[in-house]
């Protein structure tokens, strides 16, 4: 498996975490902190593999 395709996997995890996590944010009352932050941390992740 080459580096390329690792990093695409590797996206694509971090992708279905996110939405995850969106979703999990979307159904609660209290928005958790740690949640936020999570979710924040795996945004820039994505970012940094796209680019």
């Amino acid at each position: 498996m080459t580096n390329y395709e690792k990093i695409k996997i590797a996206r694509r995890d971090l992708e279905k975490l996110r939405a995850e996590l969106i979703a999990s944010l979307n159904t609660q009352k209290d928005r958790d902190p740690d949640l936020l932050i999570l979710h924040k941390r795996v945004s820039k992740a994505i970012n940094a593999l796209s680019a």
